[in-house]
C-alpha cells in the first residue's frame, strides 16, 4: 500500500515513519515535511517539501503525487503555542490554524481523486484537547479548538467519503514526551514516548480502518 504521512522530521512522526518503513504492508511513502535539510534513508520514502504556512503548496503536492492511489493518509502536522486567548499573538493564531486545521482540509481535497482510487483510511491526529468533555488547560485554547475543528471534519468525511470506500478517523493523544510539548510546557514531562504512541498509531492506520468510520479515538493513559 502506498502512505502520505506528514509532520515526519521529528517526535512521533519521525517514529511513525521509521515503523512505515519497516512494514512488509508498505509499497511508497510521501513524506512530507518543512525541513528542507532532513534526508531519508529508505527507498520507500519520496519526500516533499512543503512548507503549510506558504502560498500554493497545493499544486507542489498534487505534482509531486500525481496520479498514484493512496491507501494511507496520516495527518500528523501540528503546531501548539501555549498562551492566554488575551496574550496569543496574531501570527501565533494562524499558524495553529493553517498547520493543525487548513492543511489536512487542503490535502484531503487536493488529493481526493487519488484518495477514493485508493480507498484509504484518513487517520488525522487530534489531541485530548479537542476531545469534547476532557479538561481543558488554560493557554490552549486556540490550539485546543483547531483540533477540535480538525476532529469534526474526520467525522464529515467518514459519512461524505463513505460511497467510495474511504474511511476516516481520528485519534486524540493525550500527552506525549515529544519536544512540541516540552518547548510549551517545559517543566512538565509526559510520561508516554513518541516511539510507544507511534507503535499505537501505525497500527490503528494499517488494520483498523475496516472495522473503524467516523470515530474520534482517545489515545490517552488518563480518563477525560
Amino acid at each position: 500500500m502506498n502512505v502520505l504521512i506528514t509532520g515526519c522530521s521529528r517526535g512521533i512522526g519521525k517514529c511513525m515513519l521509521e515503523l512505515l518503513c519497516s512494514s512488509t504492508q508498505v509499497n511508497i511513502i510521501y513524506a512530507l515535511t518543512s525541513n528542507s535539510e532532513i534526508r531519508f534513508k529508505s527507498k520507500k520514502v519520496k519526500k516533499i517539501h512543503i512548507n503549510f504556512l506558504e502560498p500554493n503548496w497545493e499544486e507542489k503536492l498534487k505534482g509531486s503525487i500525481q496520479r498514484t492511489e493512496l491507501n494511507i493518509i496520516i495527518n500528523n502536522a501540528g503546531y501548539l503555542y501555549n498562551g492566554s486567548i488575551e496574550s496569543t499573538p496574531k501570527l501565533e493564531i494562524e499558524k495553529m490554524y493553517r498547520i493543525n486545521y487548513y492543511a489536512p482540509l487542503r490535502i484531503i481535497q487536493s488529493l481526493l481523486p487519488n484518495i477514493k482510487l485508493g480507498k484509504a483510511h484518513i487517520v488525522n491526529i487530534g489531541s485530548m484537547g479537542g476531545f469534547s468533555g476532557s479538561v481543558k488547560y488554560p493557554g490552549l485554547s486556540v490550539y485546543s479548538s483547531t483540533k477540535s475543528a480538525l476532529a469534526n471534519l474526520s467525522e464529515c468525511w467518514a459519512e461524505e467519503l463513505k460511497d467510495f470506500g474511504v474511511r476516516s478517523n481520528c485519534v486524540a493523544l493525550g500527552a506525549v514526551n515529544t519536544e512540541m510539548l516540552n518547548i510549551a510546557f517545559p517543566e512538565y514531562e509526559a510520561s508516554i514516548s513518541p516511539e510507544s504512541m507511534a507503535e499505537k498509531i501505525i497500527d490503528f492506520a494499517l488494520n483498523f480502518g475496516n472495522i473503524m468510520n467516523g470515530k474520534i479515538v482517545p489515545f490517552s493513559s488518563s480518563t477525560p
